[in-house]
């Protein structure tokens, strides 16, 4: 099963008594055919029996609540997930979808899409350095804090022993994990399927947490 290392950073988290985060990617898609529509692409069958599993490792959890992106395939990432929940016979909210999840950060689909493969991976850290036009893409920093106070809004309403699962998009979660934890994406390679960054609120802020990494933010 995709995401036991974020399961296990959850579980970690919330032995502090306090709601717990994390903004993940969705689950295993087909291939995005057209570089110009990555919207597209859904999850395979695979993919939704992953994240049904991953949801049935949360019944722990005093309430799960499911955040996702507009874009189809994290709400059926979503979906799965609350089955699992279920079937563990935890309690669980699907919400619904949420702009700051989303990818219309994206301006220019055509250009971004011809960049990327252009590029490859090096792409990434081109946007990073602030190196693409933001007529294409927005800058980092502004998206980072959108992010974030998205997922801060969300904790601050949220039950002790509670979890928010915000389910959304690799290019997303690389944004929180370099930007906020300060795990740089050439050190840790692109994003699995249900793989994400953990927040957990404390008494200064919140603290963001991706494997062995752990900042205030």
């Amino acid at each position: 099963m995709r995401g036991e290392e974020l399961l296990a950073t959850l579980h970690a988290e919330a032995r502090a008594g306090r709601p717990v985060a994390a903004v993940m990617r969705h689950a295993a898609r087909h291939p995005i055919a057209d570089p110009q529509r990555p919207e597209i692409a859904e999850l395979t069958t695979d993919g939704c029996a992953a994240a049904e599993a991953f949801g049935a490792q949360l019944g722990s959890f005093s309430r799960v609540r499911l955040f996702h992106s507009p874009v189809k395939r994290c709400q059926q990432t979503a979906e799965c997930i609350a089955r699992g929940v279920q079937v563990a016979g935890g309690s669980v909210e699907l919400v619904g979808a949420h702009p700051a999840l989303g990818i219309d950060y994206i301006r220019d689909l055509a250009e971004a899409g011809r960049l990327t493969v252009q590029h490859g991976e090096h792409f990434v850290r081109l946007w990073f350095e602030g190196r693409v036009p933001p007529a294409v893409i927005d800058p980092i920093p502004a998206l980072a804090a959108l992010k974030l106070d998205f997922v801060r809004a969300q904790l601050a309403a949220a039950a002790p022993g509670s979890l928010d699962l915000h389910v959304s998009h690799d290019w997303n979660i690389i944004i929180l994990r370099e930007h906020l934890v300060g795990v740089r994406h050439e050190d840790a390679g692109w994003l699995t399927f249900l793989d994400g960054v953990t927040f957990r609120a404390g008494e200064r802020g919140l603290r963001a947490v991706y494997r062995e990494h752990a900042r205030e933010v």
